[in-house]
């Protein structure tokens, strides 16, 4: 699996602190980064975030995971944060600022084509985000130490990147460096009719979708409801809340607790749990090809094929 990671602050040489609530369009640099992801195809997306600023309301209910950092920190530092939560979860990270947002779909997707360790799309000659790096790199970009940020780790690792050309200006358009990047606003993917969806499931009441589905997976990741709510940036209570409701609606326990002992008190899934994520993972794979498709039957035709490709 491929995961996005959304590098939302950090300090790092000439560059002022990032935007993350800055306006492209109508909505916020961090929100249009999402769905872009989200448009890709990317489904787990970690944002390192400024451990002081209200994560929950920059991309409320998007169904992000969320990890804080010092103020004070370096860029290359949260990078390494989000690989270090990352690399036992995924084969691959695409790694994005959230001054970057501008980049298109089709980027995303060259860089997944590519079959290199390292991958670095390039504009008419200029490099520019997002990075593409396989797992097996994450060890010697979290073992530098020197003064270069992620270009030095890059350059210290021991595959060589490969350069993917795209025709895509919106990698080297840095929202925070002059006013070039609104040019690009009415083009960008992000503007374009799309069709989306959020799955619901429901028996009585509405009680599995996008957020319970992330809120089991970060519970068996971390072995913890309270470690997975923080990810998320919902409270306990409501966390548990969603598991009593599952549960009531499903009829069997979604989550075993082992309290306390010498190595504290442990969280993990039932089976149940287990194929409830297997069967929507599956389910929504499918259901997101045939309404592109029916989106495309029904709405070419009336808005223009030009505004509704996904």
């Amino acid at each position: 699996m491929t995961a996005a990671l959304i590098i939302a602050s950090g300090k790092t040489d000439g560059k002022k602190n990032f935007e993350p609530l800055k306006k492209t369009g109508t909505i916020t640099a961090i929100k249009r980064l999402a769905l872009l992801l989200q448009q890709a195809g990317i489904r787990r997306i970690v944002v390192v975030h400024d451990e002081n600023m209200p994560v929950t309301k920059w991309v409320p209910s998007m169904n992000l995971t969320f990890l804080p950092s010092p103020s004070d920190s370096e860029m290359l530092d949260n990078i390494k944060t989000g690989l270090s939560y990352l690399q036992d979860k995924v084969s691959k990270v695409l790694i994005s600022y959230v001054d970057v947002p501008l980049f298109s779909v089709d980027t995303v997707k060259a860089l997944l084509a590519a079959d290199a360790d390292i991958c670095i799309p390039s504009y008419h000659g200029r490099c520019g985000h997002p990075i593409l790096l396989g797992v097996g790199q994450f060890p010697e970009i979290l073992s530098y130490t020197g003064e270069k940020g992620l270009k030095g780790a890059i350059q210290s690792c021991q595959s060589a990147p490969e350069i993917i050309e795209v025709n895509d200006a919106g990698i080297v358009s840095d929202i925070q460096k002059g006013i070039s990047y609104k040019r690009l606003l009415n083009e960008h993917d992000i503007s374009h009719l799309r069709a989306s969806f959020r799955l619901r499931i429901e028996k009585e009441c509405p009680f599995y979708g996008p957020g319970p589905h992330l809120l089991l997976q970060l519970t068996e990741e971390t072995g913890s409801l309270s470690e997975a709510c923080r990810h998320m940036g919902i409270s306990y209570s409501k966390g548990r809340k969603i598991i009593s409701t599952m549960e009531q609606q499903m009829g069997s326990p979604m989550i075993q607790t082992q309290q306390g002992g010498r190595g504290g008190g442990y969280s993990h899934l039932t089976r149940e749990a287990k194929d409830l994520i297997q069967c929507y993972d599956a389910f929504c794979t499918e259901a997101e090809d045939t309404l592109q498709k029916l989106f495309q039957k029904h709405f070419s035709s009336q808005f223009g094929k030009n505004k509704t490709e996904s």
